[in-house]
């Protein structure tokens, strides 16, 4: 189990909607309770009575040592990247309330809420504890290090540029380095963190743009508003992109999200991602939901006559994908049962071979980053003590490309990992935690599960290496890193932006009267051309009103068009990234606009051109 205590002056918080269906039956009423110790609560499969009993222990002594005399239990899943069936989480949740000399409340199980805490702050106030299952449950386990229930033997270290090893205690962080503290503490330590215990604000983004749950389906799955699905296909669109950009040469393909779990390369694969699969019963066969693009691209290219003049090859495709993610879980844009993965295998001959690709996809990786304004965090997973031995030198190489450390994770010893290595690339988001974004693994085993094979030079069969790669992270995930970033602008600048090339509108102009719309209609047709999204807002309102919607749509650029307009060639051009009124012909603002989007893809519109013509989307 894992918890979260918060010494509180209060909470307040209100049940909203059902998050699951299973989900207990309350009043839809907000409280709030004063003087508090607040239980960010957990339960993990497997925990049992000895792991229920040792919590009820520690929240009490944390209770004796801040003096509160009111606790409040809070069911929050997102501590746990394995919780417990819901049915198994309520029973110990009510079992919990039961703690004599307190008074205790319990905040609903299985609903989405809002909630507002005020955290004392002192040193007491903020406290994180693990308890898993023991032998002896009476005297109690709290491991902050160590994942619960784990009985694993993974090992940390710090590497460095210039090759030096620390353990994770005595590493000297630097200045610019509060970041990769956060990964190791949060990675390697296992410690909690602060956070915002709130509603992220990115969610004000998603909201804007119309990217929302579908409540009629599955829990975890998405929808998207016109101007959600015009960033989503854009950022589909650049995925393909960066996988040009890299120079070997790239085979597209499309398949199935549908495998049998008859097939043994598929059960085998299949078996890694254990309780995590969604799966389908269809006449005499099980079937699960392909959770990355490895199945299909696999499958396919095993059929393949390939000579080793053909390597190295990569093969694409942006895969629908399911993980049967816990419904408490789920995060918007982050976490969720189907999302959409643009996969990206590089097929190569041999050991040195593959690393060179991996050390080109690691600087493409770390470039999209860049060019959004952020920075990676790298946590190195190696298979073996081995494997990090006869790579350690070509890992230093890649931290000296970028002039940072590693968190390196080395796996229990003895298992039979079909990868040796992998980088997992981490944002640090505005909540004070590391997400994971972009990845690229070295992958040794898949071609003789699947029978993947190519012609050597002597016309002998071999298996290829095969590296697998998210450059840019999932659809979703750099949506999210791309709103998570927009949040940061904000707190600099006091304005929401997302990149001109991902802004669903890129600039609206505004006909002061009705006499002024055609001119605008002119000047929406030039730019048009230039392919640059133009709107024009002519519905019946003031020119104050309509500038005041543009900026609350985010528009880039905003024009308005009256008598003088209609006369000269020189326009008063509002430009959200600066935040200023320019003067400018529309020549040059479409210039500008092209130089800022160069090298990004583009699509229309996908709403009408004119505001009168659009529905109020909610």
């Amino acid at each position: 189990m894992k918890i979260l205590t918060i010494h509180s002056d209060f909470i307040e918080f209100e049940p909203l909607s059902k998050a699951i269906k299973t989900a207990e039956e309350v009043a839809k009423e907000k409280k709030r309770i004063e003087e508090c110790l607040v239980v960010f609560t957990s339960v993990e499969d497997g925990d049992d009575k000895g792991v229920l009993e040792n919590t009820k222990k520690e929240i009490v002594s944390v209770a004796e040592q801040v003096k509160a005399k009111k606790i409040v239990i809070y069911p929050f899943v997102h501590l746990s990247s394995k919780p417990a069936k819901p049915s198994a989480a309520l029973e110990c949740l009510k079992e919990m309330e039961n703690i004599p000399g307190y008074e205790v409340t319990r905040a609903p199980f299985g609903w989405y809420k809002s909630f507002n805490v005020k955290c004392k702050g002192h040193p007491l106030s903020e406290l994180s504890r693990e308890i898993r299952p023991s032998d002896k449950p009476a005297q109690g386990v709290i491991d902050e290090r160590r994942p619960a229930g784990s009985e694993s033997k993974d090992r940390y270290l710090i590497l460095t540029p210039d090759g030096k090893e620390y353990d994770l205690d005595s590493y000297p962080y630097q200045k610019g380095e509060e970041g990769f503290k956060v990964l190791v503490e949060k990675e390697g330590k296992k410690i909690g963190l602060k956070t915002e215990m709130q509603e992220p604000e990115y969610i004000k983004i998603c909201k804007k743009y119309g990217i929302a749950w579908e409540p009629m389906s599955d829990s975890g799955h998405m929808r998207y508003a016109p101007k959600g699905a015009l960033i989503f296909d854009l950022v589909a669109d650049y995925s393909r992109v960066s996988v040009d950009s890299l120079g070997v040469s790239v085979m597209q393909v499309r398949g199935t999200c549908m495998f049998n779990l008859n097939e043994p390369a598929v059960k085998e694969h299949a078996e890694l991602f254990g309780d995590r699969l969604y799966s389908l019963d269809i006449d005499e066969n099980t079937y699960v939901m392909r959770y990355a693009a490895c199945h299909q691209q696999f499958a396919m290219i095993k059929d393949w006559v390939i000579s080793h003049k053909q390597l190295p090859f990569g093969a694409f495709e942006i895969a629908d994908s399911y993980r049967y993610e816990q419904s408490g879980e789920t995060l918007l844009c982050f976490r969720l049962r189907r999302f959409f993965m643009p996969d990206f295998h590089v097929f190569c001959r041999t050991m040195d071979e593959s690393k060179n690709w991996f050390a080109q996809i690691h600087s493409r990786i770390y470039y999209e980053a860049r060019s959004l304004g952020r920075d990676y965090e790298m946590l190195v997973n190696l298979s073996s003590q081995k494997h990090y031995d006869e790579s350690k030198q070509w890992i230093v190489s890649l931290l000296k490309k970028e002039g940072k450390p590693a968190l390196i994770h080395f796996y229990p010893e003895g298992k039979n990992y079909y990868w040796t290595l992998n980088i997992e690339y981490n944002i640090i988001d505005n909540l004070n935690r590391p997400r994971e974004i972009g990845t690229v693994q070295i992958d040794i085993g898949n071609w003789k599960r699947f029978g993947i094979t190519y012609v050597d030079e002597k016309g002998v069969k071999q298996g290829p290496i095969i590296l697998h790669s998210a450059i840019i992270g999932g659809i979703e995930r750099y949506m999210y890193m791309v709103f998570d970033t927009a949040i940061k602008i904000k707190k600099e600048t006091g304005m929401i932006q997302i990149p001109l090339w991902l802004n669903p509108e890129q600039v609206r102009i505004l006909p002061m009267t009705d006499r002024h719309i055609q001119k605008a209609k002119e000047l929406a047709d030039q730019l048009e051309k230039e392919n640059i999204r133009v709107g024009v807002d002519d519905r019946n309102e003031t020119v104050g009103k309509k500038v005041m919607s543009a900026k609350q749509d985010w528009v880039g650029y905003v024009l308005v068009i009256g008598d003088k307009e209609m006369q000269g060639n020189e326009l008063s051009v509002y430009s959200r990234e600066i935040n200023k009124d320019v003067k400018m012909s529309l020549p040059a603002l479409a210039n500008e606009i092209k130089d800022k989007t160069n090298g990004k893809p583009f699509k229309k519109i996908y709403e009408p051109r004119e505001l009168s013509k659009r529905p109020i989307i909610d």
